[in-house]
């Protein structure tokens, strides 16, 4: 779902609260918080929207406001006259650093802190999730991450990256260095799932860079890596799909911890 920043969610207002906080000075430096009326304790899904870090739209999968979620839609300062990606990579950073020091203000539950995105959205949480130095440049850890929801995105190096830092390679050409999710598989990541549509549907060589990353991280040994491939959807179906199974993911990570 996409509108205007200025204007909340309207699904069953009855069972939120809505507010604005910033993390920053710069206009796009904000975080939308719909979070559960009258509860506490409840766990926080922290969302990064798609757009190729050039746009800027709000995007996130509407199963969260379910009465159970309280979420984070995250706005961050996207590549363009004034900034570049690597200032979007810092703001995905910082703003989840900030949500992760103040969940327990906003009523979350420490303990039950997801991060994930759309597209561009993502790569920028798989980043923030996978790169350890990230989080520690302002202060956290990703082990505080309860896991990762990512839906179709780019596991190389980002195309707009490579754009902004004048790498030598188009955008189609794969890179795997330190701003390429895949450069940090390892067992230490958060349990993650990465959801993308179709083989020859989805944007180029996106399911197959999703499963790569799956599969070095159970070969490397990690507990928890899933990788779904939706038949016959497209990128945008593969975000319009998604609800069900990170629903269903994020209530067995729950279970199987017993908490939340």
């Amino acid at each position: 779902m996409k509108g205007e920043w200025k204007e909340f969610r309207r699904e069953h207002p009855e069972s939120y609260r809505q507010q604005i906080v910033r993390y920053g000075d710069a206009e796009q430096q904000e975080i939308y918080l719909t979070l559960p009326k009258d509860r506490t304790n409840f766990p926080l899904v922290i969302w990064f929207h798609g757009g190729g870090m050039t746009g800027d739209f709000r995007e996130c999968p509407s199963g969260f406001w379910n009465g159970e979620y309280g979420t984070a839609e995250v706005r961050y300062r996207t590549s363009g006259a004034e900034f570049k990606s690597t200032d979007s990579l810092d703001d995905a950073a910082g703003s989840t650093a900030f949500l992760l020091e103040h969940v327990e203000r906003f009523g979350g539950d420490p303990r039950n802190v997801f991060l994930g995105g759309m597209s561009a959205g993502a790569y920028l949480a798989a980043m923030v999730g996978m790169a350890p130095e990230l989080l520690k440049r302002y202060g956290s850890s990703r082990e505080r991450i309860a896991a990762l929801l990512l839906v179709s995105g780019q596991m190389t190096t980002h195309f707009q990256l490579k754009q902004d830092l004048a790498y030598r390679q188009g955008a189609l050409e794969p890179v795997i260095d330190e701003y390429a999710p895949l450069f940090y598989a390892s067992c230490e990541v958060p349990p993650v799932i990465f959801i993308t549509g179709e083989s020859g549907l989805d944007m180029p060589a996106r399911p197959e860079e999703n499963a790569f990353l799956a599969a070095t991280l159970r070969s490397l040994g990690h507990p928890c890596a899933r990788h779904y491939a939706l038949p016959g959807h497209d990128h945008g179906g593969a975000f319009s799909a998604c609800d069900t199974l990170l629903l269903t993911f994020l209530a067995e990570l729950r279970k199987e911890g017993n908490h939340g």
